[in-house]
């Protein structure tokens, strides 16, 4: 097995300076591996699919009773059943009913057992319109437009404000251009602007966005 190191090049790396590594080769044998879709447990799948199809414009390409549990995939709009293996951009929702007393917890929150996802992100034509999209479903906002508190970048305090630094200028002026909201099952969904719009290119920020190689 082979890998290319200057793809992923050992740190460490300088505190808020965004490094671009030159892309991997091509592989004859990864060239057609895509990254398809993630799963979900869920606990009701009415509110789950309302959430991500009637709110956030998903659809559901097949649903599978497996008998103790039932798979909805949901993808784009113009993802079908002939292209469902080519695909980007799925997400598999896992509902079973067995499970009705278990706590499913998302990665964000510390206080609880099995810390580890964070979150899934959608791409938005304007983030605002679509925090109040979601604010008419009845959804909460973890985090809204233009805040950037670190208690709200789920990641433990002391981990923000201990021996590793704090967090750079530059990552905050993106953070403030992103919300999170959260599904019925209390997972955060990011909402991300599809163009990002960069800082005034102080020597503070500029690090941020300019690659390191």
């Amino acid at each position: 097995m082979t890998s290319n190191k200057t793809n992923y090049p050992p740190g460490p790396y300088d505190v808020g300076k965004r490094v671009v590594p030159p892309p991997r080769p091509s592989s004859p044998t990864t060239g057609e591996y895509r990254l398809n879709h993630v799963m979900l447990r869920i606990k009701d799948p009415k509110k789950s699919l309302e959430f991500y199809c009637d709110c956030m414009g998903m659809h559901v390409v097949f649903i599978f009773n497996a008998g103790p549990w039932t798979i909805y995939y949901l993808g784009p709009r113009d993802v079908g059943m002939p292209t469902l293996g080519t695909s980007k951009g799925l997400l598999e929702l896992y509902h079973i009913p067995s499970d009705s007393s278990t706590p499913y917890a998302s990665g964000n929150d510390y206080s609880t057992p099995g810390v580890g996802f964070g979150h899934i992100g959608f791409t938005v034509p304007d983030v605002a319109e679509a925090v109040s999209r979601v604010q008419s479903f009845g959804y909460e906002v973890i985090k809204p437009l233009d805040e950037a508190k670190e208690d709200q970048m789920g990641i433990p305090g002391d981990a923000v404000r201990g021996e590793h630094g704090s967090v750079p200028e530059g990552y905050k002026h993106v953070f403030r251009q992103l919300a999170f909201v959260k599904d019925p099952d209390g997972y955060w969904v990011e909402l991300v602007p599809q163009v990002v719009q960069p800082p005034g290119m102080s020597e503070k920020t500029r690090e941020w966005f300019l690659p390191q190689r």
